[in-house]
């Protein structure tokens, strides 16, 4: 129920135009997205401590604690500067539960004995968020012709549900972090860099990070490029939301090779953008739509990897920290691309970011190649 709720988050189809409302232009916008993405950079770890050493339940609270506060700020918010802080709630609100949640499932399945199950439980219960997400999105762009704010007040209402259904939740037994502070980040980067396997999946991890957040934020000006009006968004991104529930109800546990199944979702993705530039059309939001497979599977896929390679007392920092990776390489890559938007248009940033991420999953192949010893272990 908790990421049922999380799921009614509404906002997402009318997310750009409601700040292009506000007098944005796409450079400021993905600015404040790099803002929030740096963030979440510099809340992810004191927030993954949080869950390792003290409890999972009350990191899950935080979050949605913290995200409802955001949004209603967000509302509130005229000015660049009062948006940042609002978008800097939000983001700590995401990193209280970006390790705390896978974190708490498997702990809570290896206390069953039933770790093996952990990606289809985890496809499961992401896609309770796409479902709540399609349930809400079909109508969310009605909402926001009636009244712009009126799909931010619902979200708030939303995430508010999502914070006090935790309290209903109990937290296993398990080993807890006994190291200073730290001690216990730089032991769990020491952990990630030791590893060959963890080394390469940072890289794919910030090449991953950048392409599908950057993804979300191209779906409106592509949507505009082919003159789709804003009444559609919210059905466009209901049937986006219904492929991923599907993809993660039904594909997310059925990939093999986890590194050979998240390189393959990281060329899927890149052929998602040019493809759309090669044929400019409302109908290649069918192939964009294709970015919602990965959407499903890859956190899963991720999660499962990563937590066969860690222990208990720093799991939950270890998401964090693959957490912040994503965060910091797309608050690097974000003002690039609104500058890029507002200076060429979506159709040649479309081609640019394409072109780029079917280059970086070639040469991330190459290197998996040479590393098969780690690879047959996925």
């Amino acid at each position: 129920m908790h990421r049922l709720f999380l799921g009614l988050l509404i906002i997402g189809p009318v997310l750009t135009p409601y700040l292009r409302s506000k007098g944005f232009v796409y450079t400021e916008i993905m600015l404040l997205q790099s803002i929030s993405a740096v963030s979440l950079v510099v809340f992810e770890m004191p927030t993954g401590i949080v869950a390792d050493r003290v409890s999972r339940r009350l990191s899950l609270f935080l979050s949605g604690a913290c995200i409802a506060a955001g949004l209603v700020v967000y509302i509130l918010a005229a000015r660049f500067a009062t948006l940042a802080v609002g978008e800097v709630m939000i983001s700590i609100g995401l990193t209280f539960r970006s390790g705390a949640d896978a974190a708490f499932l498997h702990e809570s399945l290896a206390r069953l004995g039933r770790e093996q199950e952990y990606r289809q439980i985890e496809g499961r219960a992401i896609s309770w968020i796409f479902i709540g997400q399609s349930i809400g999105t079909f109508a969310c762009s009605a909402l926001y012709e009636w009244d712009k704010d009126l799909p931010f007040w619902l979200s708030v209402g939303a995430a508010s549900l999502a914070a006090a259904v935790v309290l209903l939740f109990t937290e296993p037994q398990r080993d807890k972090a006994d190291r200073p502070y730290i001690s216990h980040v730089l032991h769990s980067f020491g952990v990630a860099l030791g590893s060959p396997a963890l080394r390469w999946t940072l890289v794919l991890v910030a090449i991953m990070g950048f392409t599908t957040r950057v993804g979300f934020w191209l779906y409106e000006p592509y949507f505009v490029a082919v003159e789709i009006p804003i009444l559609w968004y919210g059905p466009i991104f209901g049937v986006f939301n219904i492929i991923a529930a599907l993809s993660a109800r039904f594909l997310a546990h059925r990939w093999g090779n986890a590194p050979l199944a998240m390189l393959f979702m990281l060329l899927l993705c890149g052929l998602t953008f040019l493809l759309p530039a090669l044929f400019v059309s409302a109908w290649s939001i069918t192939i964009i739509s294709l970015q919602q497979i990965v959407r499903a599977a890859y956190k899963p896929t991720l999660g499962a990897w990563v937590n066969g390679h860690v222990t208990d007392d720093v799991r939950a920092t270890m998401h964090s920290i693959f957490g912040s990776v994503a965060a910091l390489a797309f608050s690097v890559v974000s003002p690039l691309i609104g500058l890029r938007l507002d200076g060429a248009g979506a159709i040649p940033t479309y081609a640019l970011m394409g072109m780029g991420v079917c280059a970086a999953a070639v040469l991330l192949g190459l290197w998996l190649r040479l590393s098969r010893r780690w690879t047959r272990s996925g």
